[in-house]
């Protein structure tokens, strides 16, 4: 996937998705405002559920965060924060703690880990109380300082000022490392802020429950590329392939596809360079024509599958992915060249090694009276054919 469609998959779809739903919900208010009673006690259940889902699969950060909006909900719900000082505080509370768990990585909730990130919530209160605390103390200085440049007390607070730089610098890091459970936290800041600074006639129990929401499909599509895609070369993996295989109609051709001597090639060069190899294949079978749909079955095994196509109308496209394969010159690391090496500098630079690794392919048309897993063994005798007979080549 290119960073482009990667970015627009991951960050800016789910930003569209999340507005154009806040925008409907605002227009469509008058449908479903008799359900507000209702809707109040929607968020305990919500957050409680993809809480404790998110501990389930291990996604800690959003774990974190969905118990401190259950704490503040159920808090707020009591009308327990009704001092000003607190909702000057809250806000950027909150901005700055999402902003903390999207500069961390996922750890085990039951570790030593929790306790270093109770430890940077704690210390994120205190630095948003201190602002706080510092503004009401010098407010009036400060109040004409801010009014000095023609900007007025009520429409630029100012212990709201560190949100906004805070906020550029998430989106950015959304935007460079964006995956589905970042963009959740970046979700979670703009329902949050939302419900603080932007004028919205959305009560609070309907943002939030956005929120948990968000949290629950970011634990369900992770979980499925857990379980259908491969995580080394991206392709989909064995279980979808024989999902796929149960919406197949009776017509329809199976490719197994094998690298050839991968084993010495992985001996004689290490195992990194031979994950390179195995996703610069998966790459290159990816872009198969002729309608195929392509699989990483295990190891340096793939499956090609054409529905609708038999063996004469897939031929071609084989034998054309087998030659891209076999043309393309993989380039070798050194791992010996060391970057910071005074030694190296001012030398002409060292020619570096290639190589080429090529495929054989068995091929099989399936027959009305066959299952899938038959087809899939008559592609792989065709294979072995493949390989006795020299290798790099297409059978059936």
């Amino acid at each position: 996937m290119s960073s482009l469609m990667h970015t627009l998959r991951f960050f800016i779809l789910p930003f569209f998705i999340t507005f154009l739903s806040l925008a409907l919900l605002a227009h469509f208010q008058s449908h479903w405002i008799d359900w507000q009673d209702t809707l109040h006690y929607a968020p305990y259940w919500l957050l409680a559920a993809s809480s404790l889902i998110c501990l389930q699969f291990n996604r800690s950060r959003l774990f974190y965060i969905g118990l401190l909006l259950l704490c503040f909900y159920t808090l707020q719900s009591h009308r327990l924060f009704l001092s000003p000082i607190i909702h000057q505080f809250l806000p950027l509370f909150g901005t700055l703690v999402i902003c903390m768990f999207c500069f961390i990585k996922d750890r085990g909730v039951i570790s030593v880990h929790s306790f270093y990130r109770m430890g940077g919530v704690v210390i994120c209160g205190i630095l948003a109380y201190l602002w706080v605390y510092l503004i009401g103390q010098y407010s009036q200085g400060l109040n004409q300082f801010q009014q000095s440049f023609g900007l007025s007390v009520e429409s630029s607070p100012l212990h709201l000022l560190p949100i906004y730089p805070l906020a550029i610098v998430l989106i950015f890091r959304l935007s460079w490392h964006s995956n589905l459970a970042q963009t959740s936290l970046g979700i979670c800041l703009l329902l949050w802020l939302c419900y603080f600074l932007i004028p919205t006639n959305l009560p609070l129990s309907i943002l939030f429950c956005g929120i948990a929401i968000s949290f629950l499909f970011t634990v369900l599509f992770d979980s499925y590329f857990l379980a259908y895609r491969d995580e080394l070369t991206g392709l989909p993996s064995r279980r979808a392939l024989f999902n796929l295989s149960l919406a197949l109609g009776r017509k329809y051709t199976v490719a197994m596809v094998d690298i050839d001597h991968f084993k010495s090639f992985n001996d004689t060069y290490g195992h990194d360079v031979g994950d390179d190899v195995l996703k610069l294949v998966a790459v290159k079978l990816a872009k198969v024509t002729g309608g195929g749909k392509t699989f990483r079955y295990g190891g340096e095994e793939f499956t090609i599958v054409f529905p609708r196509k038999d063996i004469d109308q897939v031929y071609s496209h084989l034998d054309d992915v087998r030659q891209s394969i076999e043309d393309y010159d993989i380039v070798l690391r050194d791992e010996s060249r060391k970057t910071n090496s005074k030694q190296s500098r001012g030398k002409a630079p060292v020619k570096k090694k290639t190589v080429n690794v090529t495929v054989s392919i068995g091929c099989a048309e399936h027959k009305s009276d066959q299952s899938f897993e038959q087809s899939m063994k008559l592609a792989d005798k065709a294979l072995y054919r493949a390989k006795d007979r020299g290798r790099n080549q297409v059978r059936f």
